[in-house]
């Protein structure tokens, strides 16, 4: 069960948001995007700033390159979302979904929170309050091969 439902996007709700000390990017710098190991299983790619048109390029990138078991995209310092934004994280999902990995989205903050909301995202994409409960809840290890049809 992920942590973020359609209520936790209301704005009565935004209290129980976290407040981290998520990156900032530096002055002049759009977006900030940069990736650490939890484990050999689990990637945590962290952006801050906006990410638009302009910079849905460089998360993309990073989101495209070898990914292990589990990948989590932390949108906690993300204070603009834009449908470039949504187009990555969407196309990441359907990538990781082919080749049977695992994606989650943190979206600690209302901004994110509610673009999310706004496009039903959270029924194609687990997403997360906190990156805790996303590193919790999507273990490190592949999902096992699909039942059904045989090549």
């Amino acid at each position: 069960m992920h942590d973020l439902s359609a209520a936790a996007c209301r704005p009565q709700d935004t209290s129980s948001v976290a407040n981290s000390s998520a990156i900032t990017p530096p002055s002049g710098q759009q977006l900030q995007v940069s990736r650490t190991h939890r484990n050999p299983g689990v990637v945590i790619v962290t952006a801050a700033g906006e990410i638009d048109l302009a910079t849905a390029g460089q998360l993309g990138k990073e989101l495209w390159q070898d990914l292990p078991a589990t990948t989590v995209l932390d949108l906690t310092g993300v204070n603009f979302l834009g449908a470039a934004g949504l187009w990555v994280i969407e196309s990441t999902a359907g990538r990781a979904r082919a080749e049977r990995r695992r994606f989650g989205v943190v979206a600690g903050t209302h901004v994110v929170q509610r673009v999310l909301h706004l496009f039903s995202v959270e029924t194609r994409v687990p997403l997360y309050l906190r990156l805790a409960n996303a590193i919790r809840e999507l273990p490190g290890t592949p999902l096992p091969p699909a039942h059904g049809g045989h090549s």
